[in-house]
């Protein structure tokens, strides 16, 4: 197949690691995948990407969208009035105004996707990329999906309609299509489907030597959502019994400052290191090297739908047999229920509490570990979830949650 996948900014910037080994893996596969990120204007900052920044095709700029837009409403303005139309009704208002824009960058989108000859159109995020996705859609005939993750479903930007035009919606945990469905009609829940994010399971897993210190990695933005505020607590409290041990903390964001001010309060500058942006294969290669003994993401559901979707960060680290802890918030008790550590969010002590059991354990630590890892393969293979998704690409029968394939739960 020939598809698009549409993205908010991938291959550029930090952000949507989780969907790099998809993409490769279709390419893989021995199909062709156009990568349309809407905005480019960061660097890239993933290493291993350069067979996406080989095949994406950047947005231009304003001028030559809107020339694009144009020119496609003088060829056909009754698709494109349609098109438009679609969008008209979204509230709050303002949002009403960036739909159309995200819709004419679609216009643009459908001729790049008509000259490159395309079977399908893939958007990840159910937001503007999926608008603009529906857009290229109405306007060139080519069939179009998306994947939502957690905030684009809890906006609810048309989600019905773009469910009802899409040939399936994709949700990554059956948490986040639970939201979805109890705000959509019949005809739209009918194409919404639980499809996990995949990754490359690696066909063996080094061995992890014995360290004085075990170390302890927490991948993931720093946000209040993920609670690393409260992995730092636990982490003084471990100090405080004299467990020896190291904490890295592996992302950026703007609780950065405040992380770092809290880790100097508690005195532990020597055990908790911040390591900033780590590049995707570079954070691979600690685990692939055995240089991790366990991975923590304490997550809190802050409310108002902020809070985990189902974390790739986690899964990444189980294929490698690490062991994994986390919170039931969002999606994460679908993954670690059963195959790794889940403490209550918000819960210092116990998080402490849990954390020195398996600190203390390598044996404990190994079957946990192996457990995750077991559970990597047989829901989140990517070479497997890449092929069923093809399968749908192609028109293939959305089934019933009922009916559980391989890469569902």
């Amino acid at each position: 197949m020939r598809i698009v996948y549409v993205t908010h900014e991938l291959p550029f910037g930090d952000g949507e690691a989780f969907v790099i080994a998809e993409v490769q893996a279709l390419l893989e596969a021995g199909h062709e995948v156009l990568v349309v990120p809407r905005r480019s204007h960061e660097p890239v900052i993933h290493d291993g990407v350069d067979d996406l920044v080989a095949r994406a095709r950047p947005m231009p700029n304003r001028l030559a969208v809107a020339v694009s837009a144009a020119g496609a409403i003088a060829r056909d303005p009754g698709r494109a009035g349609r098109a438009l139309w679609a969008v008209r009704a979204t509230r709050p208002r303002h949002r009403s105004m960036l739909n159309a824009v995200a819709t004419a960058e679609g216009m643009w989108l459908a001729r790049v996707a008509q000259a490159w000859r395309a079977d399908h159109i893939h958007a990840h995020w159910a937001h503007w990329t999926a608008t603009m996705a529906m857009g290229a859609s109405a306007m060139s005939g080519i069939p179009w999906s998306f994947t939502a993750h957690r905030y684009d479903i809890v906006l609810n930007n048309l989600l019905d309609l773009k469910l009802r035009s899409a040939r399936f919606g994709r949700f990554i945990a059956r948490c986040m299509r639970d939201i979805a469905l109890g705000m959509v009609g019949p005809e739209a829940a009918a194409r919404a489907l639980v499809l996990y994010m995949g990754v490359r399971v690696p066909p063996s897993i080094a061995a992890r030597p014995p360290r004085a210190a075990p170390v302890i990695v927490c991948p993931g933005r720093l946000v209040p959502m993920k609670g690393q505020r409260d992995l730092v607590e636990a982490a003084a409290m471990l100090a405080g019994r004299g467990v020896a041990f190291e904490l890295w903390l592996a992302g950026d964001g703007p609780d950065a400052a405040a992380l770092a001010g809290q880790v100097q309060a508690l005195g532990l500058d020597g055990t908790v290191r911040m390591l900033g942006v780590v590049p995707h294969a570079t954070l691979l290669g600690l685990y692939r090297d055995g240089a991790v003994d366990c991975v923590a993401l304490p997550s809190r559901d802050l409310g108002g739908g902020e809070h985990e979707g189902l974390s790739v960060a986690l899964i990444e680290a189980m294929a490698y047999g690490i062991p994994a802890l986390s919170t039931p918030t969002g999606g994460q008790a679908e993954l670690l229920d059963g195959a790794g550590c889940l403490v209550p969010p918000g819960n210092a002590a116990r998080l402490a509490d849990a954390l020195g059991e398996l600190l203390a354990s390598p044996g404990e630590r190994e079957r946990i570990g192996q457990m995750g890892r077991r559970r990597i393969e047989e829901r989140f293979d990517v070479d497997v979830i890449a092929a069923e998704l093809v399968r749908l690409f192609t028109g293939g029968r959305v089934a019933r949650p009922a009916e559980a394939t391989v890469g569902r739960p």
